[in-house]
């Protein structure tokens, strides 16, 4: 009953709207297809067979097949959470597709459960009673316990958790509803699930169910239910012609499943893989098809035999089906290899550079805007093409979200859509404020995901887009924002720079009046040391030279004998490159300037930093360099940001008290990267 109702209280039904055409196709022929298949496999049995199946007559028979043809919605999303699969493509197209397969299902059993007096009896008053009292229940859960919870809601505090005279009276709701629907004739289920529907997927709801009554249920009351359920299983009772039929009809069924789904999802062009792991997750069973089968089994529509047999398949099958995806998935995810070098530095100057930024708190678009503002192109030599990710965390809906912003179109289902809308308008705003409009695009997206896989939406637009740079907010360098970086560099396809504003950039939509005015002088210094990252960064640094306001100095730090610290002859050749093409480059730039800077341990690099980095608006290094470095030396036993890198960490470190944005900067990773 509690786990019912927990597991349909974190169902957002908006996710059956956001599934498309494919998604209700699939649900309907996940709905039908099993059905038929297996009952036809039914027939073949009980045609062949001479007797009972496990001592199933075959009106046993048919509950039984009618019960393994359901896949569940509450399964589904176990399992996704528990393999990290819930924002991944194939786990959304898995749970849309199951929930509305659960819709057609819920549907057509509450109607034939409800209409079944009219089925068996003949009409008179006494046929509409039943009838009666089974719609009343209904619409009585949704006009009484709906106004209950919306009178919770505006009782409790935002921000605040359930008060536990809150939890008791859902919890006398739920007695009751359960209760009533026994009464009138419905399954104990039918009313935890149905109370589970009204129930707001708003805070304090949500996750705050499921931290009070959840963990109560998982961690007590699920142990217990799952001895009793094992307690009902004879192994002795099993024989080898009752298994195999039950299996024979099992396996049609779990066939049915798969093929249900694969054959729409590639004629609708989605890729085979993605496919074939949605088919293998809609034959998992969980404790969720365990519980109905217990159902038939204390109404005595299946045998104690037939209840073993399905227990122990549900259980062995599920366990297969499960490493399945889980090796499937870890495949695709390895096959997101580029063929192309997706950096600033290697960028086709003909083409647009693309962008993407993603961000966990409000605050850092502004910074972000910035940045962007100053790696536009005054001219129509270059254009600029960003995408932008909110991302927020997995709390208030327990169903992962991918939501593409249009301009003008709000998203008012959602009870974060302020917000959204205020982040996407900025952006547009941005876009809308430069003189060439075409030469800068806006993608406007809101990933809702779990944190520890967040990242996987932002690496997989940057690969699907193509992006070239990967802009990644921090605010205040909490625990969340930092993986979210560790992440996001480990599986980028692209570089990724990392942006920790500190209060010296301004606003971008002052830029545009102070440059017409000839008001603002923004000054970038950009810090050489060598290695992969560091030419990265000079690129981008030179990139924003384009603007007229910037001024760019670019520190190179050296030895005693004015050679490179790097160690690497072919990293170094590639420096002494870059370099070259830099001052050739910027010959004719007088808003740049290179200055070679003697470095022989870490406290030089600190003293230069006390000293200078004051002087400057934004600080951009590269993230990564040789741990063989002796400049580096010791930095790192200290390091509070390690995502920034050494310097990075140092820039923001409370001991030199710098109020410079720092940029730290990783190019694209060589392990992504498949050469042709």
């Amino acid at each position: 009953m509690f786990i019912s109702y927990i597991s349909t209280a974190q169902v957002d039904m908006g996710v059956i709207k956001r599934g498309g055409k494919l998604a209700i196709i699939n649900g309907l022929s996940l709905f039908l297809f099993p059905y038929v298949v297996g009952a036809i496999a039914c027939t073949v049995i009980t045609s062949n067979i001479r007797g009972t199946v496990a001592k199933n007559n075959p009106e046993q028979l048919h509950n039984l097949l009618t019960n393994q043809s359901v896949v569940y919605f509450q399964v589904a999303y176990s399992v996704l959470s528990n393999l990290k699969m819930l924002n991944s493509e194939p786990g959304r197209l898995a749970l849309s597709s199951i929930m509305v397969a659960n819709c057609f299902g819920w549907g057509f059993f509450l109607l034939l459960i409800t209409f079944d007096s009219f089925l068996h009896q003949n009409y008179s008053k006494t046929t509409y009673l039943p009838t009666f009292t089974k719609v009343l229940l209904l619409v009585g859960i949704v006009v009484v316990c709906r106004p209950i919870f919306n009178w919770i809601v505006k009782r409790t505090p935002e921000g605040k958790k359930l008060k536990a005279s809150h939890l008791c009276t859902i919890c006398v709701m739920l007695c009751t509803a359960t209760f009533l629907s026994e009464t009138v004739g419905f399954p104990y289920v039918v009313g935890s699930v149905a109370l589970g529907l009204v129930t707001p997927k708003t805070p304090p709801f949500g996750t705050g169910l499921t931290d009070k009554i959840g963990s109560f249920c998982y961690a007590v009351l699920m142990p217990c239910y799952v001895i009793g359920i094992g307690n009902k299983v004879d192994f002795f009772s099993f024989n080898l012609r009752d298994i195999i039929s039950l299996e024979f009809l099992i396996f049609t069924i779990s066939a049915a499943k798969f093929a249900s789904i694969v054959l729409p999802s590639l004629y609708f062009q989605v890729p085979i893989s993605h496919a074939v792991i949605v088919g293998f997750i809609v034959c998992i069973q969980g404790i969720y098809d365990v519980q109905i089968f217990k159902q038939l089994l204390n109404y005595k529509n299946i045998s104690h035999e037939a209840f073993g047999i399905m227990v122990i398949s549900a259980m062995v099958h599920s366990t297969i089906f499960t490493a399945i995806v889980k090796n499937l998935y870890g495949w695709v995810q390895r096959k997101h290899i580029t063929y192309r070098r997706q950096t600033v530095q290697h960028y086709e100057p003909n083409k647009p550079l693309k962008i993407l930024t993603c961000f966990y708190h409000r605050e850092t678009v502004p910074p972000i805007l910035t940045v962007l503002e100053l790696s536009t192109c005054p001219s129509s030599a270059s254009s600029l093409s960003i995408v932008s990710v909110n991302l927020e965390e997995l709390e208030q809906n327990n169903v992962p979200l991918l939501i593409q912003h249009h301009p003008g179109h709000n998203d008012e289902s959602s009870t974060s859509s302020s917000r959204r809308d205020q982040i996407s308008i900025a952006f547009e705003k941005f876009r809308s404020g430069h003189d060439l409009q075409e030469n800068v695009s806006v993608e406007c997206f809101t990933a809702v995901a779990p944190s520890k896989t967040m990242h996987e939406d932002v690496c997989a637009l940057a690969f699907e887009k193509e992006t070239d740079l990967i802009i990644v907010g921090m605010a205040d360098g909490t625990a969340a924002e930092r993986r979210l970086c560790r992440n996001v560099r480990n599986a980028s396809p692209s570089s990724v720079a990392v942006l920790m504003d500190q209060g010296r950039l301004p606003d971008f939509k002052n830029m545009g009046t102070a440059m017409k005015n000839d008001s603002m002088r923004i000054n970038i210094c950009s810090i050489f040391l060598g290695g992969a990252d560091d030419r990265e960064t000079l690129a981008f640094a030179v990139r924003m030279t384009n603007q007229p306001y910037v001024n760019l100095t670019v520190l190179k730090l050296v030895d005693g004998e004015n050679v490179s610290h790097l160690n690497d002859v072919v990293e170094k050749r590639l420096d002494f490159r870059t370099i070259e093409n830099f001052r050739q480059d910027t010959m004719n730039k007088h808003n740049v300037a290179l200055r070679e800077v003697w470095i022989k341990e870490a406290s030089d690099l600190v003293n230069l930093l006390r000293e200078e980095g004051n002087n400057y608006d934004l600080i951009m290094v590269g993230i990564r360099h040789e741990k063989s470095f002796e400049v580096l030396q010791g930095l790192s036993v200290w390091s509070e940001i390690e995502e920034l890198g050494e310097i990075g960490d140092l820039l923001v470190s409370r001991d030199l008290k710098l109020s410079a944005s720092v940029l730290a900067v990783q190019q694209q990773l060589s392990s992504v990267v498949e050469e042709v």
